[in-house]
């Protein structure tokens, strides 16, 4: 809807000029040229940014001067969008202009914009009430330089007063000019950490306001990898906040927390059977954990303070609905009850991992589990999970770095990597025919634990068994060509072992493929499910970050090759070792038409340190290059052979590759060289 005259007021819209202390600015390049510092049709000339401390309500304040260099520019520059919370925050325009040969035309105006509700995270079941206001600015050119400047005035109540900023100054893209300043009573202790190439601080005082600033122009673009860890940071940042400690950040959350002076009778009737039903404390743990993940629905209203403050026990009861904050808070209650010690602890998902280099800060998290004692241990229970399965010893517990427990005197608590384990082993046998053209019957036994296990279950229930079954043969498919199944899927569950086991059956109707040269006979190369899938990394000749190759864990492949005749393979045992990783590449005979192939990775840590990143490539090819088994069998009338001249061997191309790196060695080794 578009809003005029007193609807915009009443949806705390509103236009005003920028104050003094943030008047627009002469755009000066300074001889630079625009075009040069484009990326995708634009160049971001200018990013300004104010908070304001010192004011009754807390102001924020940012300007952004933009020129559009090319075509595909002309759509983002012209886009003017800002989110806001009605329930705490108004909106002021400033400015939204176009300059256009030494000409200024505002475009901005209460007709211009509409206010759209635009739930960001709907698909996840998650409502903030935030609101978007948007305009598109009219007639914008290639060569016009767009301005658009806009303060928010207010915050959350529920952080208590308590302020943090993260000012990112760096971008994916060149920046020419970055100014960021914060303004506060000279009285108010605020702390900062730089990060990256961050400016030093110009700090002013004056009429009892301090201010700190800071400045940084031709800012080059940073682009992180994919699978660069989120809570590492090597751009350009400011990080102000009121000075804290953990104890006051878990002060301002730890009451809205605390268990009702009475339970709903229905639910205290619940948790007296699960005494009843289980007497040991681990036993406890794990059925009050999966009665809360049974029960609740995830469903986030993070409107207001609900977007930090969980809801009351009996409306959580009542509704059977809740997000991270209500399901932690029932738990929490559930187990006390069950004489447990347990309270919530507040994680950062993304981030959490580095917490212990941060500075304490009132918005640190993004998410809230379960800190449980039982069997003289600690336990990390989310209970907005899928209901898991296993024994408290087998149970996935959340991993996110450092938790901040919602106690007295509370400080930052390490959650400890889980000992590893084989999270997914499969047993492959092949038997081939006596014919080239014959099919080959193929047996899988694959074994899921831990987390895989839950994912399976997870994936079952959601989508039925005869989905599973025909994407489990459509993934065999892709690398084998037709495959059929002589028995259907058998899925046995474990649960208090916490695994699965999948047992599949088929014919794979063309097993070889004719071997280059037409009468060289015929070849099979298996499916790479292990080092592929596990050993994750962009590689680039410059990288300099470092790579996130996921929960430490062993995965794994057995598979034993029938053969009709004695094919010629050479046996091979090969261990391989990269930073917090290993491998292992296997081959040898069972006797002597039976062949059993073995490969292995096992990931030790989740981080590849920045430092270590180009031995990790260098062990991640070396396993690429052994990630199964590929042969060539001779053929004579369409029969597989086991004559010397069809010698088959194992990776041919892979040899290729050592015969290459023994000739550099040599010719390093030579005199002279």
């Amino acid at each position: 809807m578009a809003f005029e005259g007193e609807g915009a007021g009443e949806a705390k819209l509103s236009f005003a000029p920028a104050p003094m202390e943030f008047a627009s600015r002469d755009i000066d390049m300074s001889g630079r040229d625009a075009f040069a510092l484009t990326e995708r049709g634009v160049c971001y000339i200018l990013s300004e940014t104010l908070i304001d401390l010192s004011e009754p309500a807390q102001v924020y304040r940012t300007r952004l001067v933009q020129q559009v260099t090319g075509s595909d520019g002309l759509q983002p520059t012209a886009s003017f969008e800002i989110v806001f919370d009605p329930a705490h925050e108004r909106l002021v325009i400033h400015t939204a202009s176009v300059l256009r040969d030494g000409e200024r035309r505002e475009a901005a105006s209460p007709a211009a914009f509409e206010l759209l509700r635009r739930e960001l995270n709907l698909e996840r079941a998650m409502y903030d009430g935030r609101l978007t206001a948007h305009m598109i600015i009219p007639d914008v050119r290639v060569g016009d330089i767009v301005e658009t400047a806009f303060s928010i005035i207010g915050a959350n109540p529920a952080l208590g007063g308590r302020f943090s900023r993260r000012q990112q100054l760096q971008w994916a893209a060149h920046l020419i000019e970055a100014d960021f300043r914060v303004r506060a009573p000279q009285d108010r202790a605020l702390v900062w950490r730089t990060h990256g190439a961050a400016p030093s601080v110009e700090e002013t005082l004056e009429a009892g306001v301090r201010q700190w600033r800071w400045r940084q122009q031709d800012i080059p673009a940073l682009i992180y990898d994919n699978d660069t860890p989120a809570w590492w940071i090597a751009h350009s940042e400011i990080h102000i906040a009121d000075r804290m400690s953990w104890d006051e950040v878990a002060a301002l959350f730890r009451d809205h927390y605390l268990a009702p002076a009475e339970l709903p009778q229905a639910l205290t009737g619940e948790i007296d059977q699960l005494a009843v039903s289980f007497a040991t404390a681990g036993e406890r743990a794990a059925e009050a954990l999966r009665f809360v993940q049974r029960l609740l629905r995830y469903h986030s209203v993070g409107m207001g303070a609900g977007g930090f403050r969980p809801r009351a026990i009996r409306e959580i009861w009542d509704s059977r609905y809740g997000d991270c904050k209500d399901a932690s808070r029932l738990l929490t209650v559930v187990l006390q009850r069950l004489g447990l010690e347990a309270c919530p602890a507040l994680v950062n998902t993304a981030t959490g991992a580095g917490l212990n280099e941060a500075m304490p800060h009132a918005t640190a998290f993004d998410h809230c589990v379960v800190r449980a004692e039982a069997e003289g241990k600690v336990w990390w229970l989310d209970p907005t999970m899928a209901p898991q399965a296993g024994r408290l010893s087998r149970l996935t517990q959340a991993r996110p770095g450092w938790a901040l427990p919602l106690r007295v005197e509370a400080r930052l608590e390490q959650i400890r990597e889980v000992e590893r384990q084989i999270v997914c082993e499969t047993f492959e046998e092949w038997t081939f025919g006596r014919n080239a053209a014959d099919p080959a019957e193929l047996k899988l036994r694959t074994i899921y634990r831990s987390w895989r296990a839950d994912d399976m279950r997870r994936w079952g229930e959601n989508e039925g068994f005869p989905s599973v079954s025909r994407r489990m043969r459509e993934g065999l498919e892709r690398t084998y060509g037709e495959v059929s199944e002589v028995e259907p899927l058998t899925w046995a569950d474990d649960t208090a072992a916490n695994e699965i086991a999948l047992i599949e059956h088929y014919s794979v109707s063309k097993p070889f493929a004719v071997n280059e040269g037409g009468d060289a006979g015929v070849k099979f190369e298996s499916l790479d499910d292990v080092v592929g899938p596990t050993l994750v990394g962009s590689e680039r000749p410059r990288r300099e970050q470092p790579i996130h190759i996921g929960t430490p864990r062993i995965v794994r492949v057995e598979r034993v090759l029938n053969f009709p005749i004695k094919p010629q393979i050479t046996p091979w045992n090969l261990a391989l070792s990269g930073p917090g990783v290993t491998g292992r590449s296997q081959f040898e005979w069972l006797d002597s038409k039976r062949g059993r192939n073995i490969v292995e990775v096992d990931v030790e840590r989740s981080i590849v340190a920045a430092s270590e990143v180009r031995s990790y490539f260098a062990f991640q090819r070396r396993m690429r290059a052994n990630n199964g088994i590929s042969f060539v069998l001779d053929t004579r009338r369409g029969r597989l052979t086991g004559d010397a001249k069809g010698q088959t061997t194992w990776r041919s191309w892979a040899v290729v590759g050592a015969i290459v790196l023994l000739l550099i060695l040599l010719r390093v080794a030579a005199p002279g060289a």
